[in-house]
Protein backbone atom coordinates (compact mmCIF):
# COMPACT_ATOMS: atom_id res chain seq x y z
CA UNK A 1 0.00 0.00 0.00
CA UNK A 2 1.64 3.48 -0.94
CA UNK A 3 2.53 5.12 2.24
CA UNK A 4 2.12 8.67 1.06
CA UNK A 5 5.12 10.04 2.75
CA UNK A 6 4.44 13.24 0.79
CA UNK A 7 1.36 13.65 2.56
CA UNK A 8 3.27 13.36 5.86
CA UNK A 9 5.67 16.26 5.13
CA UNK A 10 2.57 18.16 3.61
CA UNK A 11 0.18 17.50 7.19
CA UNK A 12 3.39 18.61 9.28
CA UNK A 13 4.04 21.84 6.39
CA UNK A 14 0.49 22.70 7.61
CA UNK A 15 0.67 22.54 11.32
CA UNK A 16 3.45 24.70 11.49
CA UNK A 17 1.91 27.27 9.47
CA UNK A 18 -1.56 27.21 11.35
CA UNK A 19 1.21 27.53 14.54
CA UNK A 20 3.09 30.79 12.97
CA UNK A 21 -0.37 32.05 12.10
CA UNK A 22 -1.59 31.73 15.86
CA UNK A 23 1.54 33.07 17.33
CA UNK A 24 3.08 35.84 15.19
CA UNK A 25 0.48 37.95 15.56
CA UNK A 26 0.84 38.04 19.31
CA UNK A 27 4.18 40.27 18.45
CA UNK A 28 3.51 43.61 17.88
CA UNK A 29 6.87 43.76 15.53
CA UNK A 30 5.16 41.55 13.66
CA UNK A 31 3.80 44.35 11.56
CA UNK A 32 7.87 45.39 10.48
CA UNK A 33 8.92 42.13 9.14
CA UNK A 34 8.79 41.09 5.57
CA UNK A 35 6.22 39.36 3.75
CA UNK A 36 4.10 39.04 6.86
CA UNK A 37 1.28 38.95 4.78
CA UNK A 38 1.95 34.98 4.12
CA UNK A 39 1.27 34.48 7.28
CA UNK A 40 -2.25 35.57 7.42
CA UNK A 41 -4.05 32.62 5.55
CA UNK A 42 -5.06 30.63 8.88
CA UNK A 43 -7.99 29.52 6.57
CA UNK A 44 -5.83 27.98 3.69
CA UNK A 45 -4.27 25.49 6.82
CA UNK A 46 -7.64 23.83 7.55
CA UNK A 47 -9.04 23.96 4.02
CA UNK A 48 -6.10 21.88 3.03
CA UNK A 49 -5.73 19.81 5.97
CA UNK A 50 -9.39 18.82 5.94
CA UNK A 51 -9.12 17.90 1.98
CA UNK A 52 -6.27 16.37 2.84
CA UNK A 53 -8.08 14.06 5.48
CA UNK A 54 -10.71 13.12 2.90
CA UNK A 55 -7.94 11.81 0.98
CA UNK A 56 -5.86 9.85 3.20
CA UNK A 57 -8.74 8.55 4.71
CA UNK A 58 -10.32 7.43 1.53
CA UNK A 59 -6.85 5.37 0.92
CA UNK A 60 -6.38 3.91 4.37
CA UNK A 61 -10.01 2.69 4.67
CA UNK A 62 -10.99 1.97 0.73
CA UNK A 63 -7.60 1.71 -1.23
CA UNK A 64 -8.90 -0.23 -4.25
CA UNK A 65 -12.12 -1.73 -2.99
CA UNK A 66 -15.39 -0.40 -2.59
CA UNK A 67 -15.87 -1.61 0.83
CA UNK A 68 -15.32 -0.34 4.16
CA UNK A 69 -12.26 -1.95 6.00
CA UNK A 70 -12.98 -3.45 9.16
CA UNK A 71 -16.68 -1.99 9.21
CA UNK A 72 -18.65 0.91 10.08
CA UNK A 73 -17.58 0.13 14.10
CA UNK A 74 -13.86 0.13 14.11
CA UNK A 75 -13.68 2.70 11.30
CA UNK A 76 -15.31 5.11 14.51
CA UNK A 77 -13.15 3.35 17.12
CA UNK A 78 -9.97 4.07 15.50
CA UNK A 79 -11.09 7.46 14.19
CA UNK A 80 -11.74 8.83 17.93
CA UNK A 81 -9.77 6.90 19.64
CA UNK A 82 -7.01 8.79 17.81
CA UNK A 83 -8.98 12.69 17.68
CA UNK A 84 -10.71 12.68 20.78
CA UNK A 85 -7.64 12.13 23.86
CA UNK A 86 -5.58 14.89 21.64
CA UNK A 87 -8.38 17.48 22.11
CA UNK A 88 -9.39 16.85 25.80
CA UNK A 89 -5.48 16.96 26.79
CA UNK A 90 -5.10 19.98 25.01
CA UNK A 91 -8.03 21.46 26.97
CA UNK A 92 -6.79 20.61 30.05
CA UNK A 93 -3.87 22.20 29.42
CA UNK A 94 -5.78 25.43 28.40
CA UNK A 95 -7.30 25.65 31.42
CA UNK A 96 -4.57 25.04 33.54
CA UNK A 97 -2.44 27.76 31.70
CA UNK A 98 -5.42 29.75 31.95
CA UNK A 99 -5.26 29.87 35.74
CA UNK A 100 -2.78 31.90 35.91
CA UNK A 101 -4.00 34.21 33.46
CA UNK A 102 -5.84 37.54 33.83
CA UNK A 103 -8.59 36.39 31.66
CA UNK A 104 -11.53 34.62 33.60
CA UNK A 105 -12.86 31.62 32.31
CA UNK A 106 -16.58 32.88 31.76
CA UNK A 107 -14.92 35.36 29.16
CA UNK A 108 -15.24 34.40 25.57
CA UNK A 109 -14.23 35.30 22.46
CA UNK A 110 -16.89 36.82 19.56
CA UNK A 111 -16.36 35.72 16.21
CA UNK A 112 -15.72 38.46 13.75
CA UNK A 113 -13.77 38.83 11.12
CA UNK A 114 -11.83 41.70 11.34
CA UNK A 115 -8.48 41.21 13.58
CA UNK A 116 -9.41 42.19 16.53
CA UNK A 117 -10.56 39.69 19.57
CA UNK A 118 -13.59 40.62 21.07
CA UNK A 119 -14.64 39.00 24.55
CA UNK A 120 -17.91 38.84 26.21
CA UNK A 121 -18.56 37.95 29.96
CA UNK A 122 -20.89 35.17 30.40
CA UNK A 123 -23.30 34.32 33.48
CA UNK A 124 -22.87 30.93 35.25
CA UNK A 125 -25.07 28.73 32.76
CA UNK A 126 -24.27 30.15 29.27
CA UNK A 127 -20.43 29.00 30.84
CA UNK A 128 -21.04 25.97 31.89
CA UNK A 129 -22.94 24.98 28.44
CA UNK A 130 -20.28 26.39 26.64
CA UNK A 131 -17.81 24.57 28.26
CA UNK A 132 -19.56 20.95 27.54
CA UNK A 133 -19.95 21.90 24.31
CA UNK A 134 -16.05 22.47 24.33
CA UNK A 135 -15.68 19.15 26.30
CA UNK A 136 -17.83 17.71 23.51
CA UNK A 137 -16.21 18.51 20.52
CA UNK A 138 -20.11 20.37 19.71
CA UNK A 139 -18.94 24.36 20.16
CA UNK A 140 -18.79 24.83 16.13
CA UNK A 141 -22.48 24.32 16.44
CA UNK A 142 -23.47 27.36 18.58
CA UNK A 143 -21.34 29.70 16.32
CA UNK A 144 -21.39 32.79 18.70
CA UNK A 145 -18.24 32.06 20.53
CA UNK A 146 -15.08 31.17 19.44
CA UNK A 147 -13.18 27.76 21.11
CA UNK A 148 -11.89 27.53 24.36
CA UNK A 149 -8.84 25.64 22.77
CA UNK A 150 -9.02 27.99 19.14
CA UNK A 151 -7.46 25.65 16.97
CA UNK A 152 -10.02 22.39 18.84
CA UNK A 153 -13.00 23.99 16.14
CA UNK A 154 -11.12 22.33 13.50
CA UNK A 155 -11.08 18.83 15.65
CA UNK A 156 -14.64 19.38 16.27
CA UNK A 157 -15.40 19.61 12.54
CA UNK A 158 -13.44 16.72 11.41
CA UNK A 159 -15.82 14.65 14.10
CA UNK A 160 -18.70 15.79 11.83
CA UNK A 161 -16.63 14.47 9.25
CA UNK A 162 -15.97 11.48 10.43
CA UNK A 163 -19.67 10.55 11.34
CA UNK A 164 -20.24 11.60 7.04
CA UNK A 165 -17.32 9.19 6.25
CA UNK A 166 -19.06 5.70 5.96
CA UNK A 167 -22.12 7.44 4.01
CA UNK A 168 -20.16 9.74 1.66
CA UNK A 169 -17.39 7.85 0.95
CA UNK A 170 -18.25 4.40 -0.82
CA UNK A 171 -20.85 6.42 -3.39
CA UNK A 172 -18.07 9.34 -3.79
CA UNK A 173 -16.00 6.60 -5.32
CA UNK A 174 -18.30 4.69 -7.37
CA UNK A 175 -19.02 8.25 -8.81
CA UNK A 176 -18.25 8.15 -13.10
CA UNK A 177 -17.53 11.86 -13.83
CA UNK A 178 -15.38 12.90 -10.96
CA UNK A 179 -14.04 16.32 -12.37
CA UNK A 180 -17.61 17.04 -12.91
CA UNK A 181 -18.04 16.34 -8.73
CA UNK A 182 -15.51 18.09 -7.97
CA UNK A 183 -16.81 21.52 -9.81
CA UNK A 184 -19.69 21.15 -8.48
CA UNK A 185 -18.59 20.59 -4.88
CA UNK A 186 -16.73 23.65 -5.35
CA UNK A 187 -19.75 25.56 -6.38
CA UNK A 188 -21.66 24.20 -3.28
CA UNK A 189 -18.85 25.05 -0.80
CA UNK A 190 -18.98 28.72 -2.28
CA UNK A 191 -22.40 29.48 -1.95
CA UNK A 192 -22.64 30.46 1.52
CA UNK A 193 -19.78 32.43 1.67
CA UNK A 194 -21.25 33.83 -1.44
CA UNK A 195 -24.65 34.26 -0.23
CA UNK A 196 -23.24 36.20 3.15
CA UNK A 197 -21.60 38.80 1.25
CA UNK A 198 -23.94 39.78 -0.47
CA UNK A 199 -26.37 39.98 2.14
CA UNK A 200 -23.56 41.68 4.17
CA UNK A 201 -23.94 38.81 7.01
CA UNK A 202 -21.30 39.88 9.37
CA UNK A 203 -22.82 39.41 12.94
CA UNK A 204 -20.66 37.25 15.03
CA UNK A 205 -23.21 34.51 14.84
CA UNK A 206 -23.21 34.64 10.82
CA UNK A 207 -18.72 34.45 10.80
CA UNK A 208 -19.46 31.31 12.97
CA UNK A 209 -21.84 29.50 10.71
CA UNK A 210 -20.33 30.40 7.50
CA UNK A 211 -16.34 30.07 8.40
CA UNK A 212 -17.28 26.60 10.84
CA UNK A 213 -20.26 25.10 10.72
CA UNK A 214 -19.53 21.75 9.48
CA UNK A 215 -22.16 21.53 7.24
CA UNK A 216 -20.72 23.88 5.14
CA UNK A 217 -17.18 23.00 5.58
CA UNK A 218 -18.34 19.48 4.49
CA UNK A 219 -17.63 19.79 0.71
CA UNK A 220 -13.89 20.26 1.52
CA UNK A 221 -13.51 16.74 3.16
CA UNK A 222 -16.17 15.65 0.30
CA UNK A 223 -13.76 16.94 -2.53
CA UNK A 224 -10.59 15.08 -0.39
CA UNK A 225 -12.48 11.50 -1.12
CA UNK A 226 -13.18 12.66 -4.51
CA UNK A 227 -9.32 13.56 -5.61
CA UNK A 228 -8.46 10.25 -4.04
CA UNK A 229 -10.65 8.35 -6.33
CA UNK A 230 -9.26 9.94 -9.28
CA UNK A 231 -5.87 9.03 -7.85
CA UNK A 232 -6.32 5.36 -7.69
CA UNK A 233 -8.08 4.89 -11.00
CA UNK A 234 -4.84 6.77 -12.66
CA UNK A 235 -6.99 10.36 -14.10
CA UNK A 236 -4.12 12.64 -12.21
CA UNK A 237 -0.88 10.49 -13.49
CA UNK A 238 -0.31 13.12 -16.39
CA UNK A 239 0.82 15.84 -13.59
CA UNK A 240 3.56 13.10 -12.35
CA UNK A 241 4.68 12.57 -16.07
CA UNK A 242 6.92 15.18 -15.97
CA UNK A 243 8.67 17.99 -13.67
CA UNK A 244 7.33 20.81 -15.69
CA UNK A 245 3.64 20.20 -14.91
CA UNK A 246 4.71 19.58 -11.41
CA UNK A 247 5.94 23.27 -11.36
CA UNK A 248 3.43 24.64 -13.12
CA UNK A 249 0.68 23.27 -10.62
CA UNK A 250 2.93 24.31 -7.90
CA UNK A 251 3.09 28.07 -9.26
CA UNK A 252 -0.37 28.03 -9.81
CA UNK A 253 -0.83 27.28 -5.80
CA UNK A 254 1.90 30.12 -4.98
CA UNK A 255 -0.21 32.56 -7.32
CA UNK A 256 -3.15 32.29 -5.76
CA UNK A 257 -1.71 31.82 -2.39
CA UNK A 258 -0.09 35.07 -2.44
CA UNK A 259 -3.37 37.03 -4.10
CA UNK A 260 -5.52 35.33 -1.11
CA UNK A 261 -2.64 36.28 1.14
CA UNK A 262 -3.31 40.33 -0.39
CA UNK A 263 -6.39 40.21 0.27
CA UNK A 264 -6.64 38.73 3.56
CA UNK A 265 -4.20 41.48 4.38
CA UNK A 266 -5.42 44.41 2.70
CA UNK A 267 -8.83 43.70 0.93
CA UNK A 268 -11.61 45.00 2.54
CA UNK A 269 -14.77 42.50 4.67
CA UNK A 270 -16.32 41.60 1.58
CA UNK A 271 -13.47 39.60 -0.16
CA UNK A 272 -13.07 37.62 3.92
CA UNK A 273 -15.54 34.90 3.39
CA UNK A 274 -14.59 34.14 -0.37
CA UNK A 275 -11.34 34.17 0.46
CA UNK A 276 -11.42 32.18 3.90
CA UNK A 277 -14.21 29.93 2.30
CA UNK A 278 -13.94 28.32 -1.20
CA UNK A 279 -11.85 30.66 -3.47
CA UNK A 280 -8.38 28.84 -2.57
CA UNK A 281 -10.07 25.91 -2.98
CA UNK A 282 -8.31 24.86 -6.55
CA UNK A 283 -4.95 25.70 -5.55
CA UNK A 284 -5.51 23.41 -2.01
CA UNK A 285 -6.51 20.69 -4.20
CA UNK A 286 -2.93 21.06 -6.71
CA UNK A 287 -1.49 21.27 -3.23
CA UNK A 288 -2.44 17.95 -2.49
CA UNK A 289 -2.55 16.25 -5.58
CA UNK A 290 1.30 17.04 -5.96
CA UNK A 291 2.26 16.43 -2.19
CA UNK A 292 0.80 12.57 -2.71
CA UNK A 293 2.86 12.50 -5.43
CA UNK A 294 6.12 13.61 -3.83
CA UNK A 295 8.77 11.10 -3.49
CA UNK A 296 10.83 11.41 -0.28
CA UNK A 297 14.45 10.20 0.01
CA UNK A 298 14.26 7.07 2.50
CA UNK A 299 16.41 7.85 4.69
CA UNK A 300 13.71 10.70 5.42
CA UNK A 301 10.91 8.60 5.25
CA UNK A 302 10.87 7.76 8.90
CA UNK A 303 11.46 11.09 10.06
CA UNK A 304 8.74 12.49 7.90
CA UNK A 305 6.07 10.00 8.78
CA UNK A 306 6.97 11.05 12.13
CA UNK A 307 6.78 14.56 12.00
CA UNK A 308 2.97 14.23 9.87
CA UNK A 309 1.85 11.79 12.86
CA UNK A 310 1.95 14.48 15.13
CA UNK A 311 0.69 16.81 13.22
CA UNK A 312 -2.52 16.77 14.94
CA UNK A 313 -1.05 17.51 18.26
CA UNK A 314 0.49 20.22 16.74
CA UNK A 315 -2.71 21.71 15.92
CA UNK A 316 -4.02 20.77 19.91
CA UNK A 317 -0.97 22.18 21.85
CA UNK A 318 0.74 24.74 20.03
CA UNK A 319 -1.56 27.33 21.80
CA UNK A 320 -1.19 26.62 25.18
CA UNK A 321 2.21 26.02 25.31
CA UNK A 322 2.63 29.29 23.10
CA UNK A 323 0.55 30.78 26.18
CA UNK A 324 3.04 29.45 28.56
CA UNK A 325 6.12 30.80 27.04
CA UNK A 326 4.79 34.22 26.48
CA UNK A 327 3.60 34.10 30.43
CA UNK A 328 7.48 33.20 31.13
CA UNK A 329 9.34 35.65 28.98
CA UNK A 330 7.28 38.50 30.72
CA UNK A 331 7.95 37.33 34.26
CA UNK A 332 11.86 37.15 33.39
CA UNK A 333 11.86 40.88 31.63
CA UNK A 334 10.48 42.16 35.09
CA UNK A 335 13.39 42.39 36.93
CA UNK A 336 11.97 39.94 39.63
CA UNK A 337 13.03 36.69 40.92
CA UNK A 338 10.74 34.10 40.80
CA UNK A 339 10.59 33.41 44.56
CA UNK A 340 9.06 36.70 45.03
CA UNK A 341 6.57 36.46 41.98
CA UNK A 342 5.20 33.19 43.92
CA UNK A 343 4.90 35.30 47.02
CA UNK A 344 3.55 38.54 44.72
CA UNK A 345 2.02 36.74 42.33
CA UNK A 346 -0.95 39.53 41.56
CA UNK A 347 1.52 42.05 41.00
CA UNK A 348 3.99 40.19 38.87
CA UNK A 349 1.02 39.28 36.58
CA UNK A 350 0.43 43.03 36.51
CA UNK A 351 3.43 44.00 35.63
CA UNK A 352 4.05 41.71 32.99
CA UNK A 353 0.95 42.94 31.39
CA UNK A 354 2.98 45.98 30.77
CA UNK A 355 5.97 43.72 28.66
CA UNK A 356 6.42 43.32 25.16
CA UNK A 357 7.84 40.71 24.49
CA UNK A 358 10.57 40.28 22.31
CA UNK A 359 10.92 37.72 18.81
CA UNK A 360 14.13 36.78 19.64
CA UNK A 361 12.57 33.60 21.25
CA UNK A 362 9.97 32.89 18.50
CA UNK A 363 12.67 30.61 16.52
CA UNK A 364 12.95 28.36 19.70
CA UNK A 365 9.23 28.31 20.36
CA UNK A 366 8.79 26.75 17.17
CA UNK A 367 11.55 24.21 17.36
CA UNK A 368 10.67 23.40 20.80
CA UNK A 369 6.61 22.82 20.07
CA UNK A 370 7.54 20.48 17.63
CA UNK A 371 9.91 18.32 19.46
CA UNK A 372 7.24 18.80 22.10
CA UNK A 373 4.12 17.64 20.12
CA UNK A 374 6.21 14.20 18.17
CA UNK A 375 6.58 13.20 21.86
CA UNK A 376 3.00 14.21 23.07
CA UNK A 377 2.22 11.93 20.09
CA UNK A 378 4.12 9.04 20.29
CA UNK A 379 4.66 9.14 24.43
CA UNK A 380 0.88 9.95 25.50
CA UNK A 381 -1.28 10.07 22.77
CA UNK A 382 -0.31 6.96 21.00
CA UNK A 383 -0.39 4.32 23.94
CA UNK A 384 -3.85 6.04 25.32
CA UNK A 385 -5.72 5.30 21.35
CA UNK A 386 -3.78 2.03 21.52
CA UNK A 387 -5.54 1.56 25.15
CA UNK A 388 -8.87 2.70 23.98
CA UNK A 389 -8.85 0.43 20.91
CA UNK A 390 -7.51 -3.14 22.56
CA UNK A 391 -10.81 -2.39 24.82
CA UNK A 392 -13.49 -1.29 22.60
CA UNK A 393 -11.94 -3.94 19.26
CA UNK A 394 -11.23 -6.92 21.44
CA UNK A 395 -14.83 -6.49 23.45
CA UNK A 396 -16.92 -8.32 20.43
CA UNK A 397 -14.49 -11.11 19.80
CA UNK A 398 -13.91 -12.11 23.17
CA UNK A 399 -17.66 -12.04 24.28
CA UNK A 400 -18.55 -14.46 21.16
CA UNK A 401 -15.20 -17.05 22.15
CA UNK A 402 -16.62 -17.25 25.49
CA UNK A 403 -20.43 -17.86 24.12
CA UNK A 404 -18.40 -20.08 22.04
CA UNK A 405 -16.81 -22.18 24.78
CA UNK A 406 -20.70 -22.02 26.55
CA UNK A 407 -22.28 -24.02 24.32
Amino acid sequence: MNKFVGLDVLRFALAVYLMVFHSIHQYPQYVTLPLVELANLGGFATSSFFILSGFILAHVYFGRTTELRGGTREFFVKRLSNLYPVHLIALVLVLLVSVAGTRGFNQFALMSLDDDEHFVTLGATETAVNFLLNLFLLQVWYPLYGSVNPPSWSLATLFFFYLTFPFFAPRLLKASNKYRLLFALWVLYLTAPVVATLMHWYSPIAVGIVMRNPVLRLPEFLVGIVVYGLFREGQLNAIYESRAKIVAALLVFAGSFAVAAWLESHGSLSTRYVVHNGALMPAEVLLVIVFAGLAVPSRFAALSTRLGNSALSIFAIHVPVFLVLMKVLKLLSIGKSPLWCASHFSECVAASKEVIPGMATYPLYLIGTVIAAVYFQERLVAPLRDWIRSRLLTTRPRAAAARARSL
